[in-house]
């Protein structure tokens, strides 16, 4: 065997690898040779060495990391919780314990529906079945706790990495969101009493230009007559101007007073007064509207003052901007929500004019602190749609009627 070849050999049988060829007599290795493998012995060994340490600082670090996250996890303000394919709790962190007064040991493997208030059964099966079948969804649903209190939670999750879908683990997140929803209710609450306060002003307005300013000028138009005709002659046709002035006026007092709060929208109701609109901006605007509704709806006064006046917003926008003179508006009860829909067949808009329109934002932001919505739909050349959408409340009894013409 050649000197190189002895060479490669002894070379990988000190890194501890099966040489391709060994020397036949290792007597026959001279003393250099010898020392050459002694010292490529103590450089693997020290390789090694230093591989193990490496290792062992991996191993740490993995550990450390991995002590970390259970940190995290555990004391996260967020509960987070996975679901075997059966809907039973195979993992949960501390927090998801805190939320449904359980201890943990004892959460694992409880079916989560098992905490879920009888009403919202249904909504978490159906968002379970979306959720397993790899669509990331969220749920708002009522757990009711082991100590019988209930917990408003909404739930965001999305399912695990594993292929087949009847194995896959359901991973949730849950976000206690009933302080929120307290909150919620207590704005919509103070921002129905301001709305009742302000349209309150309104009619008292309305009613003093109807009956105070209105009379004024209808006596006055009585007493310029008298003294037209007590005077006669000449005279007569100015005076008999100045009277026309006083009844047109008179008639605009009274429009005013309809348009800061129609007596027919505390009177009869939203549809009665969505006719009367529709009425006077045919006579204003030459504007034709339908009105579609099916039967009167028995609205609080906050609620129906509110979609009268994005009902009447949207109209006025269609006699500025649509270039048509007929629109469509349909008024209809759905679930425990009242939505109020003006449609016409106009030039349009793109959808970002939407969010910019000082009338519009103010509409939504109005609705939305009633808990409702302002949906705008319109394509360029293809019309537009506005639905305006708020929860639906009963009228109170003993409610005080406006002004009467």
């Amino acid at each position: 065997m050649s000197r190189p070849s002895r060479s490669r050999s002894l070379r990988e049988l000190a890194e501890g690898k099966t040489p391709r060829s060994v020397p036949s007599d290792l007597g026959a290795l001279t003393v250099d040779e010898i020392r050459q493998i002694i010292h490529e012995l103590e450089v693997h060994r020290v390789e090694l060495e230093i591989q193990n340490e490496q290792l062992r600082e991996t191993q740490l670090a993995a550990e450390e990391s991995k002590e970390r996250y259970r940190q995290l996890y555990d004391s996260s303000p967020i509960g987070y919780l996975a679901l075997d394919s059966r809907g039973a709790i195979v993992e949960a962190n501390l927090t998801t314990s805190h939320l449904l007064q359980l201890r943990r040991s004892r959460l694992i493997g409880k079916k989560l529906s098992s905490f879920v208030a009888p009403r919202h059964q249904d909504r978490w099966h159906l968002k379970r079945r979306a959720l397993t079948r790899g669509e990331r969804r969220s749920v708002e649903l009522e757990l009711t706790r082991s100590d019988g209190s209930t917990l408003q939670a909404q739930l965001v999750g999305a399912p695990g990495p594993e292929e087949d879908p009847a194995c896959a683990t359901l991973r949730l997140a849950v976000l206690d969101v009933t302080d929120l929803r307290s909150t919620e209710r207590a704005l919509r609450s103070a921002a129905s009493a301001a709305s009742l306060a302000e349209h309150q002003e309104r009619r008292k307005l309305a009613s003093d230009l109807h009956d105070d300013a209105g009379q004024m000028l209808s006596l006055a138009t009585l007493k310029l007559r008298i003294l037209g005709d007590a005077i006669g002659g000449g005279r007569d046709f100015g005076i008999r101007e100045v009277e026309k002035i006083l009844v047109e006026a008179r008639q605009r007092i009274s429009s005013l007073s309809f348009e800061l709060s129609p007596p027919l929208l505390h009177d009869v109701g939203l549809v009665a007064a969505a006719q009367w609109l529709a009425e006077d901006l045919g006579r204003r605007y030459d504007l034709v509207v339908t009105v579609v509704a099916q039967e009167e709806l028995d609205l609080d006064d906050g609620t129906s003052v509110t979609l009268f006046r994005a009902m009447r917003e949207c109209l006025i926008n269609v006699t500025k901007h649509s270039s048509v003179a007929v629109a469509q508006v349909q008024i209809w009860r759905e679930g425990g929500m009242v939505r109020v829909a003006v449609e016409d067949a106009g030039v349009g808009f793109r959808s970002e004019a939407s969010q910019t329109g000082f009338g519009l934002l103010a509409l939504r932001e109005r609705l939305g602190q009633l808990g409702g919505s302002l949906d705008i739909t319109s394509v360029l050349g293809s019309g537009t749609k506005v639905v305006a959408s708020a929860p639906w409340h009963a009228r109170a009894d003993g409610v005080e009627g406006g002004p009467r013409s």
